[in-house]
């Protein structure tokens, strides 16, 4: 069995404190931003927040750094909220032309931004509002007809 001389020792004590100091930092910054996430009610600052930069020494430990784990369940989870918020937004039109405007402004100014990360998200919200624009139109099509007495 070799040992190590001091010097060594002390070198690679020192190389563990500070990869050390560097987790507890990342895992603070991890959770201000899992609180900021929280708060946020627009998806492009949720995506933002959830980008942690990570030393070349943290790169390695990446998966073991539990709080980036959490802060990506934090970040999906206030994206579902998000979206689940602009459907119920969808669904409270009564105007189709106001639906088709709100839909447009949440593809492109929101839903834009879970294309990348969560593109099975992307694509509920995508079918769910073409469901509700589709049914609207059913039921425009429905009154016309009973006013027309057909």
């Amino acid at each position: 069995m070799t040992t190590l001389p001091d010097h060594e020792k002390t070198r690679v004590s020192d190389a563990a404190a500070a990869l050390a100091a560097e987790t507890q930092a990342v895992d603070a910054e991890c959770r201000q931003r899992m609180t900021k996430i929280r708060q946020n009610g627009r998806m492009k600052d949720v995506i933002q927040l959830k980008g942690v930069t990570l030393s070349e020494n943290l790169r390695p430990f990446m998966l073991q750094i539990r709080a980036l784990q959490q802060l990506e369940v934090a970040a999906e989870l206030r994206m579902r909220e998000i979206l689940d918020g602009h459907l119920v937004e969808l669904r409270a039109q009564r105007d189709l032309p106001a639906l088709e405007q709100l839909r447009s402004h949440f593809l492109h100014r929101e839903w834009a931004y879970l294309k990348g990360m969560y593109p099975l998200l992307y694509r509920a919200a995508e079918t769910e509002s073409e469901k509700l624009i589709v049914r609207m139109e059913l039921e425009a099509n429905a009154r016309r007809k009973k006013k027309t007495g057909r």
